[in-house]
């Protein structure tokens, strides 16, 4: 089930203590109206009374949806320098919930999740936004990096991340956000095919899939953050 407590959020603007409902576990296959929040940008947000200025709580939570084969424990973007450690209790929790240390039943529930660790709410949106188009999060890591080195002057800094944010059948839709503000600094349109030239060339790109593979933690910033 989705289980929901009380956090209290001070705004940012006009320091007004406003009371958020903020969840540590979501079932998108009994709740899919909170799936459809992550991917609108508006779960766990909350307007100031006062000043109505928007509040967004960080992260801290399990999500997950049988249905879509997903597992994904979300993190505030504060605890990315130490994702290791996020990483290994992630697992620790994964394998008591539905892995080795978790029941037969629950074992076998597990062989269809594919657990995941994320920092940030555009990181868990984008692993959504991923399952939909039927696409993998392992591959659309190696297709950053093409885009990265192809795309001149790209906007990169500790405050900014390249992210999924649509596509369809023939076209993927990124942008660089800024991290804490979600704010869309660069557009950039890359077409499918791309994605499947880098699916179709394994050979080539053996060695950066390998750093993602059977990893949580399937995100370019493992590489450039933290040990």
């Amino acid at each position: 089930m989705s289980i929901f407590h009380t956090a209290t959020a001070a705004c940012a603007n006009c320091g007004t203590k406003v009371d958020v409902k903020r969840t540590a576990s979501v079932n998108a296959d009994r709740r899919p109206d909170l799936r459809a929040a992550v991917l609108k940008g508006t779960f766990q947000s909350v307007k100031c009374e006062k000043c109505g200025t928007e509040m967004r709580l960080p992260p801290h939570l399990t999500y997950l949806d049988m249905g879509h084969g997903q597992w994904i424990a979300a993190e505030p973007i504060t605890l990315l320098e130490q994702w290791p450690e996020a990483e290994a209790e992630a697992q620790k929790a994964y394998d008591l919930a539905f892995g080795e240390d978790a029941t037969p039943d629950a074992r076998e529930i597990g062989e269809e999740l594919k657990p995941r660790l994320v920092f940030g709410w555009p990181a868990l949106r984008e692993k959504l936004i991923a399952d939909d188009l039927g696409l993998d999060d392992v591959t659309l890591e190696l297709l950053k990096m093409a885009v990265m080195r192809d795309v001149d002057e790209p906007p990169l800094a500790d405050q900014t991340e390249l992210r999924l944010f649509g596509g369809d059948d023939t076209t993927l839709q990124f942008a660089w956000i800024v991290t804490a503000t979600e704010q869309h600094l660069v557009e950039l349109d890359v077409p499918r095919e791309i994605y499947d030239d880098v699916a179709g060339d394994t050979e080539a790109w053996a060695p950066a899939r390998a750093q993602f593979e059977g990893k949580l933690l399937v995100d370019l910033r493992r590489l450039t953050t933290g040990p």
